[in-house]
């Protein structure tokens, strides 16, 4: 049997639209994208790929536009035609925008030094169509300059219990947000939010307490951002954004 660590490495960038998968990992009797890579890179290839590892496990609905992904292989593969055949299998679902052979050490997950991930608002009245999939819709008005305000005081490094999944398994909640971005288009915001790790559900959970913040909830009437941090306490802090809205844009090495 071959090592696999004398096998190739491949690295893939990928493109996906998540509301078709129950998210990355693999799940009994429900597509998921590992899952949907396995079985196509074995349509492909003469011998199978046991394992794909991915940047992070993103969650059922969410999207990507720079998911990385690697898996070992023994033969030297044409790149270009790997990544066509891979694109054309998965249609409108998965595409493949960059691959690579990379050192053997390279892993999608821990060789990973920080993320970027937008969150896209539709701020109208009007239900969304043409992008349903990709936005949250909010109907009232939000206040943006005191979410943007409130914003600030997530930046740098913080413990972030109080914005992580109740069923996350991470073994410390100390988390760094280098920068935090609001850009506006008409009536839809995007939210960017880079960093060095995240939680499970951490960025939603931060947009959906943000936008608490912007529909003047009554809940945070007399709270801040800083206090939720202190408190250490999800209950304290907002409801967790659908996730539709998040996308994977980049992941840094």
């Amino acid at each position: 049997m071959l090592n696999r660590y004398a096998m190739l490495n491949y690295k893939i960038i990928l493109e996906y639209d998540g509301s078709s998968f129950q998210g990355w990992h693999q799940q009994k009797n429900q597509a998921s994208i590992s899952q949907e890579l396995l079985k196509t890179l074995a349509i492909i290839l003469p011998s199978p790929v046991n394992e794909i590892f991915a940047s992070g496990r993103t969650d059922s609905g969410v999207h990507a536009r720079g998911q990385v992904a690697n898996f070992h292989y023994p033969d030297n593969l044409d790149l270009q035609a790997l990544a066509l055949s891979i694109s054309s299998l998965l249609r409108g679902r998965v595409a493949v925008i960059g691959i690579e052979i990379v050192p053997d050490d390279f892993h999608a997950r821990y060789s990973a030094i920080g993320k970027t991930y937008s969150y896209q608002i539709l701020n109208r009245a009007a239900p969304p169509t043409i992008n349903r999939n990709q936005v949250w819709h909010v109907p009232q008005k939000l206040n943006l300059e005191l979410m943007q305000l409130q914003s600030k005081d997530l930046i740098g490094e913080h413990d972030f219990t109080s914005f992580r999944a109740s069923n996350c398994e991470a073994k410390s909640a100390i988390r760094t947000i280098t920068e935090i971005n609001f850009q506006v288009n008409g009536d839809l915001i995007r939210i960017e939010v880079s960093g060095e790790g995240f939680l499970k559900q951490m960025v939603r959970n931060i947009v959906g307490t943000l936008v608490d913040f912007g529909m003047g909830s009554s809940r945070l009437k007399n709270s801040s951002i800083k206090q939720i941090l202190d408190s250490k306490d999800r209950h304290l802090a907002g409801q967790t954004a659908p996730a539709e809205g998040l996308c994977l844009e980049q992941v840094f090495y």
